[in-house]
């Protein structure tokens, strides 16, 4: 039997105590414990092998200055070869803390000071703050949305932006929290007017694994394989196997020439090494971690049936955008007549807590709520009960 199978992830995990976000700390922010079902991390156990490779590498004791082994580099090329066709080489790939401060990095490494940054809202919060608390100007370019929750680019606004001034485009690819998966086409529709227009282009991927069937995964890597390529992606382990606690991402570019100036950037920033559990974690997970990462996939492919399923019985006015990606639902509650704000103390009054539409942008969030089904099918079915009631009360 695979050890990865549904009963496994369908084991509640205890994380109370553990000074996690998600439980703790939500739970001192409110004053009282709510059913989390906000901030992107997984309740499932990680993988035996990365746990025992952590364990093993805890035995030694002494935790000082290490590096990246060059076994690690090859455990995530490998990786990125075997799940998503993607080839590199160990010198087109740098070690990060994370997906948002390699973000931060690119924003002050490739545009100057009131340079105009342009996202596509509704987006992660934090590429706001990665463009306004470095001084640039955040342009926004509404993705379009349709009746059924679908989202698309808006290609003339973009273009539009650009013809004004745009310098660096920052792509979130699969979309948080819109869940699409961009298809060859689309990017390929982006990266043409990048061309065009002298823009650079910046991608986070960090939920990449998180495609299901019939769709697939494409890279913004695969839209230019030149090594003049203005392309820059951004990614990590983290997401993907559970291992956002240890704070380890990486930067991938076939530009010697932008990979160097990013690196240079990091360094003056004191990024100079990396953790030594989080380089141990990471290279097992991408070294041994497949059949955990394909029973994962199979619970989460029937976790979103189950969203889906469940919505559609005790909030039928309610849009689901489709779920082609990430473990995130994007859910649309207006048709009940409550702003954002109304609908997050309905939702804490249920016991239930989940992330704010307004988060991703204040006029493409409002009176939209993102469900985080990353968790046993019972916590999602339980979080989904609260909301009925929530809206209905």
């Amino acid at each position: 039997m695979n050890r990865y199978d549904f009963s496994f992830f369908d084991q509640p995990v205890d994380r109370r105590g553990t000074d996690c976000d998600k439980w703790d700390v939500l739970k001192a922010r409110e004053g009282r414990e709510l059913l989390p079902m906000w901030v992107a991390d997984m309740d499932f156990r990680a993988a035996e092998e990365i746990s025992e490779a952590v364990l093993h590498r805890a035995q030694h004791p002494v935790y000082g200055y290490t590096e990246q082994p060059a076994s690690a580099v090859d455990a995530m090329l490998a990786f990125y070869k075997r799940r998503h066709g993607i080839a590199l080489n160990k010198d087109q790939q740098a070690l990060l803390p994370c997906v948002v401060s390699g973000l931060r990095q690119a924003v002050c490494t490739l545009t100057a000071p009131g340079d105009k940054v342009l996202i596509q809202t509704p987006v992660y919060g934090p590429f706001f703050d990665s463009i306004r608390q470095n001084g640039r100007e955040v342009v926004e370019n509404p993705l379009v949305r349709d009746a059924d929750g679908r989202y698309a680019m808006n290609l003339n606004g973009m273009e539009k932006a650009f013809r004004a001034g745009v310098k660096l485009a920052i792509l979130c690819n699969p979309h948080n929290p819109a869940a699409h998966a961009w298809t060859r086409e689309e990017l390929a529709a982006v990266y043409a007017l990048c061309i065009r227009y002298g823009v650079m282009l910046a991608a986070d991927e960090i939920h990449q694994d998180f495609v299901y069937k019939p769709g697939s995964f494409i890279s913004a890597l695969s839209l230019d394989e030149s090594e003049d390529a203005n392309i820059v992606v951004f990614t990590s382990a983290g997401k993907t196997f559970n291992l956002a606690g240890l704070q380890q991402g990486v930067l991938l570019t076939r530009n010697r020439k932008l990979r160097s100036e990013l690196i240079a950037s990091l360094r003056s920033a004191g990024v100079v090494g990396g953790n030594i559990f989080a380089l141990t974690a990471t290279e097992a997970a991408y070294r041994s971690g497949d059949e955990w990462l394909d029973g994962l996939l199979a619970y989460l492919d029937a976790a979103r049936a189950l969203v889906k399923r469940e919505l559609a019985q005790r909030l039928p006015e309610a849009v689901m955008s489709p779920q082609e990606a990430t473990y995130l639902a994007w859910i649309d509650l207006r048709a009940y007549g409550y702003t954002t704000e109304e609908l997050m103390e309905r939702t804490h009054r249920q016991g239930v807590a989940f992330t704010p539409g307004t988060f991703f942008g204040s006029k493409q969030g409002e009176g939209f709520l993102r469900l985080n089904f990353g968790c046993p099918h019972s916590q999602t079915s339980d979080a989904l009960r609260r909301l009925e009631k929530a809206v209905k009360s």
